[in-house]
């Protein structure tokens, strides 16, 4: 997520000087690999730089030949990271199993809807074409409003693939499909995520900070004055005096918030809790025991299957936190594994690939603005 803000920081200056870019984009990884398809790496013609595309191997190479590799137009370029693609790849043969292709163009248009879709909190789709070789750069895209537009060659290749683009808009998944022969990464772009914050005592404080440290938004709302205060949650967008209760609360709620409860007031997390039933995030941690959180529950006249999945109390992974950073760790932690559908359990621990999808159906997170 913060990656996307410094890359859409970066190209809104070089607008500014006229200075070219080139857009680095993963569209497609075997094997092992330590960015995912989505992944993506700005560079200006002066070489300053924003995100990335690996763990630093590949981003030197394309450093120095970005340019020259896109004078003809964009080009997908190959990186086979395997111990026995050393000589195959010219010198590449890191020993990470993988090889992953990288999509190069310049002055991308996806720059633009990249833009759009963190401004107006809206998701946005691109079906990048990735195989034949000759098809790199032609895409389709569904912008913010719903509106289709393709620089395909073929109009029935196209309205095949915006099927799959607007049921991927649906499901909010990125994948990869097979079309008449053409193989396309469908990408989609989703909002920064927005931290909603319910209390600003000082257990909040590492909370607002790790989160903002990720590119998430975050707003903090209390109704206590002499905690609401600004100079407490530098890294905050917002910071609001205000009673959880109030109806411009959830307007603040849309399918990219997550909320935490955590104000020490009983009657403050009461009201967030019968507040929020009503258009829960997607995650509603709750601080504190399990029975001060069924207690919540009956005196809101709820139960956890009216906030279910999004309930969690006591809120945070079981990593034996003591003190509000460890807690916040813990709390940012869970957050981050419910997003991506994942338990938080050791990778060790895990069968086969770390970034292989829980479902079947693809990749399950998507690539989020911020």
């Amino acid at each position: 997520m913060k990656e996307i803000a410094q890359i859409l920081e970066l190209w809104n200056q070089a607008q500014q000087t006229e200075e070219p870019v080139v857009l680095a984009t993963v569209v497609r990884t075997q094997g092992s690999s330590y960015r995912l398809p989505g992944a993506r790496l700005l560079l200006t013609s002066t070489g300053r730089h924003a995100g990335s595309v690996s763990g630093g191997c590949l981003e030197d190479d394309l450093l120095r030949k970005a340019w020259w590799l896109t004078e003809n137009g964009p080009v997908i370029r190959r990186y086979d990271t395997t111990s026995e693609g050393e000589i195959a790849s010219g010198g590449y043969g890191l020993g990470c199993n993988g090889i992953i292709h990288v999509l190069l163009e310049r002055n991308s248009s996806i720059l633009g809807l990249l833009r759009d879709v963190a401004d107006r909190r809206r998701a946005a789709i691109v079906a990048h074409a990735i195989s034949p070789d000759s098809s790199a750069g032609q895409r389709l895209t569904i912008d913010t409003d719903g509106i289709a537009g393709h620089n395909l060659g073929d109009s029935e290749l196209a309205g095949a693939i915006e099927i799959e683009a607007r049921q991927a808009l649906s499901s909010g998944a990125s994948h990869t499909t097979f079309i008449d022969g053409c193989e396309f990464f469908v990408e989609t772009l989703a909002p920064p995520m927005r931290l909603l914050v319910f209390g600003a005592g000082d257990d909040a404080m590492p909370v607002v900070s790790m989160a903002n440290f990720l590119g998430w938004q975050v707003f903090v709302l209390d109704g206590r004055s002499h905690y609401a205060r600004r100079e407490r949650f530098p890294g905050a967008d917002s910071v609001t005096v205000c009673r959880p209760e109030e109806p411009r609360v959830l307007s603040l709620v849309d399918p990219w918030t997550v909320a935490v409860v955590m104000s020490h007031s009983y009657s403050q997390d009461l009201a967030a809790l019968k507040h929020l039933a009503g258009k829960p995030p997607r995650y509603l941690g709750v601080l504190g025991p399990y029975k001060r959180t069924e207690r919540l529950l009956a005196d809101a006249g709820l139960n956890s299957g009216d906030l279910s999945p999004a309930l969690h109390g006591p809120m945070g992974l079981d990593i034996g936190a003591d003190g509000p950073y460890q807690v916040a760790l813990s709390v940012i932690a869970e957050i981050q594994a419910t997003l991506n559908g994942r338990e938080g359990g050791p990778l060790r621990q895990r069968a086969g690939s770390i970034h292989a999808p829980d479902t079947a159906t693809g990749w399950i997170r998507s690539i989020v603005c911020a």
